[in-house]
């Protein structure tokens, strides 16, 4: 009797976690639950996801329509417990996806401006105007990027290299300046073959206030040509505001000034407006730019033109 209470002592706790291994395999879904979070951002953007990490300078968040998002802490509201989930769950349910928010991933310019807010570091871009101008652009750091632009069909036609340095200087405020190199081969196979290489280098400076989906951007940038910089300028204004979830308004305005402006006109410049359809890694801009020249009294009249733009984030 002794030695089959010891064989049962013995057995029995075996048998019962193997029972209970058994039941979790049959029921796979029992432990995996996720832990999710709504993250609410200073202006106004809602994330949501699992918080991978999180330290005094930032969060990452995995979300599902962004993949992995890093978020400064100082960029954060509140960050709340969502209820846990079974993930044999639909990840999305047609309620959620209308409710998803996309970030505008491309603060860097806004659609041809550039703005002091820098590309993410190790990340790739690329962007395209109106098809005939493409645009590679690295993050090389937090506060140095570098692109090349290209005429689509023919990259050796024209070109330029740019390089934008930014730094902040507090929590919403952060000043810089690019430099771009454009070179232009006239001639070719419309002038005998004889070809004729123009380069000008144009440099600006840059303040932007504000963060990722709502911001301010002032600019004034010169060139250079055959040593000489330009005695006249273009002052730059634009703004970017998140709109809604999805949609975000842009507008970016130029206005040529200085002693070197033609005398024949008294103001010239470059109005435009539009939004951009924001994405999970990519975006589509639709704007339209209208031309202003006034002569004296009066005003020179252009017909808006349309503009259109995809920018894309390349890899994870």
């Amino acid at each position: 009797m002794k030695r089959l209470l010891l064989f049962l002592f013995l057995i029995l706790p075996a048998l019962t976690q193997a029972q209970d291994d058994d039941y979790y395999r049959k029921n796979p879904n029992r432990r995996q639950t996720k832990r999710e979070y709504t993250v609410l951002l200073k202006d106004g953007t809602s994330l949501r996801g699992e918080v991978v990490s999180q330290d005094s300078v930032e969060a990452v968040i995995r979300t599902r329509n962004l993949g992995e998002v890093r978020v400064p802490v100082d960029q954060i509201m509140k960050i709340e417990l969502r209820p846990e989930r079974d993930v044999s769950e639909p990840e999305t349910t047609s309620r959620q996806k209308t409710d998803e928010t996309y970030i505008n991933q491309f603060p860097q310019t806004m659609r041809l401006a550039p703005t002091a807010l820098q590309a993410e570091k190790g990340k790739l871009y690329f962007r395209n105007y109106i098809l005939y101008v493409s645009q590679f652009e690295y993050g090389i750091s937090d506060n140095w990027s570098v692109s090349t632009s290209f005429f689509t069909f023919l990259p050796t036609a024209a070109f330029s290299l740019n390089t934008k340095f930014s730094l902040p200087v507090s929590d919403r405020v952060r000043v810089g300046a690019s430099v771009q190199y454009a070179g232009v081969q006239s001639g070719g196979i419309f002038n005998g073959g004889n070809r004729l290489f123009e380069g000008i280098t144009y440099v600006q400076g840059l303040v932007t206030t504000g963060d990722w989906q709502n911001n301010t951007t002032y600019g004034a940038g010169w060139t250079i040509s055959r040593g000489e910089v330009s005695r006249n300028f273009v002052a730059t204004f634009g703004l970017v505001r998140k709109v809604s979830p999805k949609l975000s308004f842009i507008t970016e305005n130029f206005v040529l000034l200085g002693a070197g402006v033609n005398r024949s006109f008294d103001f010239a410049g470059m109005l435009s407006a539009g939004i951009r359809f924001d994405r999970r890694r990519h975006a589509f801009d639709l704007a339209a730019y209208l031309p202003v020249v006034f002569v004296g009294t009066a005003r020179t009249s252009f017909t808006p033109g349309p503009f259109a733009s995809y920018h894309l984030r390349i890899g994870k």
